[in-house]
Formats: structure tokens, sequence, C-alpha cells
């Protein structure tokens, strides 16, 4: 298996958080400081093949949601390395993914006012050792972020920035760099990530 890790160098300002989606008071923040900008990463614990985890932007946390399909309270989710954006087949909010390429992440400083995607289907595995694959709502180019391929699992980031529209139709990039703690477990996805809550299309 192969263990990616990014090493972000000077970020200008990030906070670390670490999410389980079952124990969400196991929680550790890091803060630094770098020119007054703030950009976050998390950590979420996407390793059930059973359940996905939900992250809202504007919340900055994992939401506990029953009924995806008609919440407004999610505005991201993982299973594993499977993702869905609340939008389309997904959700009724306004979200939206569009892949920006490999470029810098600090150099993206506005999102694109058209040509984002909604989400329709996806094939994930549901029972590990099986792979077999059903398909469920979710977000095929943010999907793409990591190819899978075994076994022996092997995962390979594109290591590709993303522009998002969130549930409320506000924006986002991120950026998913690790599938991996710091123990080599897979399905622990690293995501940093700037959200501008005014609703303007300014990503810095």
């Amino acid at each position: 298996m192969k263990h990616f890790m990014k090493n972000f160098g000077l970020v200008f300002f990030s906070t670390i958080i670490f999410f389980s989606a079952c124990e969400k008071d196991e929680t550790e923040e890091l803060e630094q400081e770098n020119n007054g900008i703030e950009f976050k990463t998390v950590i979420l614990d996407a390793t059930s093949y059973a359940n996905w985890v939900y992250y809202s932007f504007e919340d900055t946390q994992v939401v506990e949601i029953n009924d995806f399909v008609n919440s407004y309270d999610w505005d991201i989710a993982f299973h594993r390395f499977d993702v869905r954006l609340n939008c389309g087949a997904s959700g009724p909010g306004e979200g939206g993914s569009y892949n920006a390429g490999q470029i810098d992440f600090e150099s993206l400083v506005e999102a694109p006012e058209s040509g984002y995607s909604l989400n329709d289907s996806i094939g994930i595995i549901e029972e590990p050792g099986n792979w077999i694959y059903t398909n469920v709502p979710g977000d095929t180019i943010l999907s793409n972020w990591l190819t899978f391929s075994g076994p022996p699992p092997t995962y390979t980031i594109n290591d590709n920035i993303y522009v998002i529209k969130t549930a409320d139709g506000k924006y986002a990039k991120i950026w998913l760099t690790d599938y991996y703690n710091d123990q080599s477990v897979s399905g622990y996805v690293t995501m940093k990530y700037f959200y501008q809550p005014d609703g303007s299309r300014k990503l810095e």
C-alpha cells in the first residue's frame, strides 16, 4: 500500500481538527497564524463501510444526518474514499463540483461562475473483502480524487484542487491530500479547505 502524506509548507492559518464519526467529543485543535488568512484542515474518520460521514462547512464539524436526500444540514460526505455533495441525486441543496486540476491551492482566488457538476450515481463497496460495487447517489467528479486498485489494495491520489458549492449555494475550495492516519490505517480522509461564508466567489 502506498501512504501519501502531504507537507503543506507554509499554510497561512490552519486549524487541524480530528473528527470521529461516532465520538465527536474526541477533538483536537492546533492553531497556527500566518498573515491572518484562515484555511482549515480536517481529518475525517471515514473508515466505516456501512456509514457515510457528513460534514458542514458552515458549522465546521461532522453532523449527524439520518435522511441525507432531504436534509440541507450537510455539504460534503465521505464513505471510505467515495464522496457526495448536497445536490442532484444526493440531496436537495444547491451544491456542485468543479475540478480545477493540479494547481497551487493558494493560487485559486475565485470560484468559477459556472461549470459545476451535479451529483448522479457512483459505485461503492459496502462490505470489505467482497469487492462488489453497489450504485448509490454520489459525486462523479470528486470521487475520482483517489484511484483504487487491487487486491492488494493500492490507492493513488490525483492531487487536484476542487471548487464546490455548498448546500446553500456558497463556495469552498478543497484539497484532498491523504487517505491514511498516523498509524497507516486507511479510510482517514485529510481535507484542506477554504470556505467563503459571505456568499461571494472570493476564495482567499
